[in-house]
């Protein structure tokens, strides 16, 4: 099935919510304001309370409640917010794919989205914004939905492989001629998403070949290095000492405090459950 026919099933894809859409073209509005962020969100009332309750949650909790979307903004700030809103929105909308287990689904998507959020906080290039790459992650995967629908039987398979160590992308490309990224990529593109997300997934498995280079495609593919690693047993210190540096060197990485930040957040307890609810 060639990429063109997978997309006829798109159809078999619940739409994203119009809040979550108009959130994520707003990543690239620098001087979008708090107002905006808040007259958004108040439009879906079922994303408005699984805000509430995420900002509520031990993760987040910020010593008081949060009882209001303005106080969640005020409180936990209008970045963080949008990106919550939106992971909420998009667990919501990928809510029964056949042969795709969601709980693995999303906890790789949430690992990876942090750690991607991690990796740009700690680099030293200009301009970019640690939500922004969290959004490329929680992202990362959205591709593999829309296959697990076309190609049900063999994406199992693969699942199944991956899951032992072996490498998914290297296997789709054998099996169908493209992968996860590049049906992600399209995805995207088709929901109207940022060029600078889509970029950020098209790349991530091959980040040096973006031109421009993309900072995401790099944060990303390096974040789901080490969810991988550590997943397969690695522990958290070799993988981190593993991570590719002709890949780590362009995003110029403060290495001493991204390994402290990311040992810390290994070794807390998700977030998952919060959105799953």
């Amino acid at each position: 099935m060639s990429l063109n026919s997978l997309f006829e099933h798109i159809h078999q894809l619940p739409s994203v919510p119009a809040v979550v859409t108009e959130l994520i073209a707003s990543l690239d509005n620098e001087k979008i304001s708090i107002h905006r962020v808040s007259t958004t969100i108040h439009k879906d009332p079922n994303l408005s309370l699984k805000l509430l309750r995420s900002a509520n949650s031990v993760r987040y909790g910020v010593g008081r409640n949060v009882a209001t979307i303005d106080d969640a903004l005020l409180l936990l700030g209008f970045d963080r917010v949008r990106t919550l809103v939106i992971a909420s929105g998009m667990v919501a909308m990928l809510k029964e794919v056949p042969g795709l287990d969601r709980k693995a689904f999303w906890r790789e998507s949430f690992m990876v989205a942090n750690l991607s959020r991690t990796i740009v906080r700690h680099s030293r290039l200009q301009g970019l914004a640690p939500e922004t790459a969290f959004t490329c992650g929680i992202l990362h995967h959205v591709g593999s939905a829309l296959m697990h629908i076309g190609h049900p039987e063999t994406m199992q398979r693969i699942d199944a492989l991956v899951a032992e160590g072996a490498p998914r992308a290297e296997l789709e490309a054998n099996q169908f001629g493209y992968t996860f990224s590049e049906v992600g990529a399209e995805l995207g593109r088709r929901w109207r998403f940022p060029e600078t997300l889509c970029n950020a997934l098209t790349y991530q498995g091959k980040p040096l070949e973006s031109v421009p280079f993309s900072a995401y495609a790099a944060a990303v593919h390096l974040a789901i290095g080490l969810y991988h690693g550590i997943a397969n047993g690695r522990r958290e210190e070799h993988a981190l000492g593993e991570m590719p540096r002709d890949v780590r060197r362009p995003l110029a990485l403060d290495l001493l405090s991204l390994y402290e930040e990311i040992l810390q957040s290994m070794r807390t307890d998700d977030e998952l459950d919060v959105f799953l609810e």
